[in-house]
């Protein structure tokens, strides 16, 4: 994480948020201390595998080319293999790294699981990653407000998102969400 923070410090920051998200989302979901802690871990991990891809792609203002976008949706897989290769986190923590762009419907990658197929932890993280995507500024899209985030979450519910994670996520007060108040993301 420290040569992620150091080649892309928004990626860093993202992931910081996205920890930060998922420890406040497992107390709306109950989930016990042993299961907070490997959520915390591997949304602080999910995007590792960025490092080790072009800088250039996640800095580019213009539209992604189709081949851009192949590499692009190696991350996950990247980073699953890194960490896999270089510790000894559990497997919940390399299935969430590997499925955090898996979609409900099974349209996501990078192997198209759909449902509860795809790991809790990783159904999880998808909508805490999301969710700081839409309130970060990125060259090609403008940043949102928390509600208007909410308001995604909710329409890509059953579609991108399960369910049952979007209402527990939508429980949480914007006092709960204050890493977004009046700074800048």
């Amino acid at each position: 994480m420290k040569f992620l923070a150091e080649k892309h410090p928004a990626t860093y920051r993202h992931s910081v948020r996205v920890a930060i998200l998922a420890e406040k989302l497992a107390i709306s979901l109950k989930l016990n201390e042993e299961e907070k802690g490997k959520l915390v871990i591997g949304c602080f991990l999910h995007d590792v595998g960025k490092g080790l891809l072009p800088i250039e792609l996640w800095n580019q203002r213009e539209a992604l080319s189709e081949e851009q976008w192949q590499t692009v949706r190696l991350h996950p897989t990247v980073g699953a293999d890194l960490i896999q290769a270089n510790s000894a986190l559990g497997p919940e923590i390399l299935l969430m790294i590997r499925h955090h762009h898996e979609r409900w419907d099974g349209t996501g990658y990078p192997d198209g699981l759909q449902g509860e197929e795809i790991p809790f932890f990783a159904r999880i993280c998808a909508v805490a990653d999301a969710f700081d995507s839409m309130l970060t500024e990125h060259p090609y899209v403008k940043m949102g407000s928390l509600d208007e985030a909410k308001r995604e979450l909710v329409r890509g519910s059953g579609s991108q998102f399960d369910r049952r994670i979007v209402q527990a996520f939508l429980l949480l007060s914007n006092e709960m969400l204050d890493i977004y108040m009046g700074t800048e993301c």
